[in-house]
């Protein structure tokens, strides 16, 4: 009954529209309190049912090649979430590795379907036909008489130009986009399983990275410097990927050693909230933004030198 219950309460999140994203966590509550067993079969269940009706939601779709690209598309993100919640109950390790090798799950059955449809001419043409008439909606609307930096960007730009600017920004993001998804997934599920069972949640502020961290940070963010200077065929992906999932975990690294620093020197939490807020404004400014986005992360691998986490001496 209780899987039934937590697999229904995962396909519900699957079709609201702004709660998808939330899909994962009925079945890692389910697999905390149930196991990998449990898990296996309301996931095995959950993507039947999700296969049958995308199945026939794009059945009326004319074009077979069409037809089977849009089949993926859809069910590519169920599919990758439910391995990934199983991989983070079947793998053994600390969370954030096995979350890595959910990530790393989704490259591996990315890259075929990537290929295969890269060199499909007719699903390229439907791609670029649909951006051309968003481009073309999207010049309509502006004001050219009040047009800002954005503005005047969007209106120079052909559909060829953001055909390849829209396709940069996913391949060098999809899978920061998953390890965040299943990372917040994860997060949200062990707060609402300790609440109800007790025991220790998540701290922030005492959270660390080993030493072997550094190096695939170093290699990968000087593949990204490679890949901005010369390029980097086939492989410039994978460096912005893993290079900006690495950026954001030790930027949460830097803002556990603020953490954990406001509370051993009584900061306020009106303090807090006025450093929260501050830091919320700066990051929605261009250009002065990225005093956070280099400063913070610097600050979290900083700390393989700086020792900011001793304890106090009594």
């Amino acid at each position: 009954m209780e899987i039934a219950l937590f697999a229904g309460a995962a396909f519900l999140f699957s079709q609201i529209s702004l709660l998808f994203f939330l899909m994962a966590v009925p079945l890692i509550l389910l697999g905390k309190r149930q196991g990998l067993r449990a898990l296996l079969i309301a996931g095995g269940f959950l993507l039947v049912v999700l296969l049958v009706q995308i199945y026939f939601r794009v059945g009326t779709i004319e074009e077979p090649v069409l037809r089977r690209f849009f089949f993926m598309m859809k069910f590519a993100y169920p599919l990758t979430m439910i391995a990934g919640v199983w991989i983070l109950f079947w793998a053994r390790g600390r969370t954030l590795f096995r979350i890595l090798t959910a990530s790393g799950f989704v490259l591996l059955i990315s890259l075929p379907i990537a290929g295969y449809y890269t060199g499909n001419q007719e699903v390229m043409e439907f791609l670029k036909e649909q951006l051309q008439i968003l481009l073309g909606n999207i010049q309509a609307g502006l004001n050219s008489n009040a047009a800002g930096e954005t503005e005047i960007l969007l209106s120079s730009l052909e559909s060829e130009e953001l055909y390849e600017l829209v396709s940069k920004i996913f391949t060098r993001n999809y899978l920061v986009s998953y390890f965040l998804v299943i990372s917040f997934s994860w997060y949200v599920a062990e707060g609402f399983y300790h609440g109800i069972h007790g025991g220790q949640n998540f701290l922030i502020s005492s959270f660390r990275l080993g030493e072997s961290f550094l190096w695939p940070f170093l290699i990968t963010w000087a593949g990204v410097l490679l890949d901005v200077t010369v390029g980097v065929p086939y492989l410039g992906f994978l460096f912005w990927n893993y290079g900006v999932i690495l950026l954001l975990i030790y930027a949460l690294q830097g803002i556990g050693i603020m953490k954990f620093l406001f509370g051993r020197y009584g900061v306020s939490r009106l303090i807090q909230t006025l450093t929260l807020f501050s830091a919320v404004l700066v990051m929605m400014t261009p250009r002065l933004n990225l005093v956070l986005i280099i400063g913070v992360p610097l600050l979290g691998i900083s700390e393989y030198w700086v020792r900011y986490r001793t304890p106090v001496q009594q």
